[in-house]
């Protein structure tokens, strides 16, 4: 098996690693909702259903339920929603989750009914109950669980959009105070893409950035990477040290998205008639990390190591190299998980910089 194929077959295991965890929260996330319903229910109405009945019939029910809608919009609807106009995609959310809600909650009071009964279950029974369900009950069973759905879609979306790791960091609060840390960041810019842009126009060109960093974010994600912000066809991605250099991800990062590109190149070929390439420069650091803004709230890095990692990776071309770091940097890195070794092309002077600073690239085998 090649570097390249193993690289890709770890990122695709730990992509389908991470699909399946969300599932399993929101299995888990919409068991509790049912749940707290249930004792709500049961509460305010004693007589309305058996205690041990209705509780394992419910558990029952949800976990359904929860595993088919998990699956359906991690594995299958994430992209498809995402290319949607939203009206569009409203529309045939609210009728998946219609046609599931009719089949679920008509099953589960025919179960009830049965085991009350002891009837055998048959076409009649569920016909019945299907008929009975069109009650007030029923309408607010179904305006209730409807909202949970879509407040299920909005926390996949809100998280996407902030990065997993961001995201929690936001719940958390974690940078609601400004606090000092030391990061890695690494600045990614695509190759030639003026002669790219020139070549696509605007909106093919707009596509062709979209492409790029969604086929390689699996590999940011895999080494605990978090995407920074994207600055035009430049990208700018972050670790806190200890992740950064543990296993030497941060530089693995910039490999496995090569491999992922690479894999895509006939895709690339066919579509652009061109290959996204990109050069890269790291640097680590201490930073101000916290939260900005008012409107639009966001965590935001403040410090010099911005400022050169961006220097560093300018200095790709001059270089003729795809990669550059500092040599401070690499003497964080065990490199033994490294595939490729590194040289020193010497001590440089950064733009707009005193003091020279240590620059390492690899060496490329002719």
């Amino acid at each position: 098996m090649s570097i390249f194929a193993s690289l890709r077959q770890k990122i695709s295991h730990y992509s389908i690693k991470g699909k399946i965890i969300t599932v399993l929260w929101i299995t888990l996330v919409w068991t509790l909702i049912r749940l707290f319903r249930f004792f709500e229910t049961y509460a305010s109405n004693k007589d309305s259903v058996e205690f041990n009945e209705g509780i394992v019939l419910g558990i029952l029910v949800i976990i359904v339920a929860g595993l088919f809608v998990g699956v359906s919009l991690v594995f299958l609807w994430e992209r498809w929603l995402r290319r949607m106009a939203y009206l569009k995609a409203m529309f045939f959310i609210i009728l998946f989750y219609s046609l599931m809600f009719f089949i679920l909650f008509t099953l589960e009071q025919g179960m009830i009914k049965l085991n009350n009964t002891n009837q055998t279950m048959n076409v009649e029974v569920l016909a019945l109950k299907f008929k009975e369900g069109f009650n007030l009950v029923f309408l607010t069973n179904y305006i209730y669980w409807l909202v949970i759905t879509f407040m299920t879609i909005l926390f996949l979306f809100i998280r996407d959009k902030f990065g997993p790791i961001t995201f929690v960091n936001f719940l958390k609060g974690k940078y609601l105070r400004p606090k000092r840390e030391e990061r890695i960041f690494m600045f990614m810019d695509l190759k030639s893409s003026t002669t790219i842009a020139e070549r696509l126009g605007e909106e093919r060109y707009f596509n062709f950035l979209n492409d790029t960093f969604s086929i390689a974010t699996p590999a940011i994600l895999a080494t605990q990477g978090e995407i920074y912000q994207y600055v035009g066809d430049e990208i700018v991605i972050t670790w806190l040290t200890q992740n950064g250099v543990n296993r030497a991800h941060c530089i693995s990062c910039f490999y496995k998205m090569t491999a992922l590109l690479k894999d895509k190149s006939n895709y690339f070929d066919e579509k652009y008639n061109v290959q996204p390439q990109f050069k890269a420069g790291l640097h680590f650091g201490h930073v101000i990390t916290g939260e900005m803004g008012i409107v639009k709230r966001e965590i935001v890095y403040s410090g010099d190591v911005l400022n050169t990692a961006s220097r560093i990776q300018s200095l790709c071309n001059e270089m003729n190299t795809d990669i550059l770091l500092s040599n401070n940097l690499m003497k964080q890195i065990d490199q033994k998980f490294l595939d490729t070794e590194f040289k020193s092309v010497g001590n440089i002077t950064l733009k707009g910089k005193q003091q020279e600073i240590e620059l390492v690239t690899p060496i490329y085998n002719d």
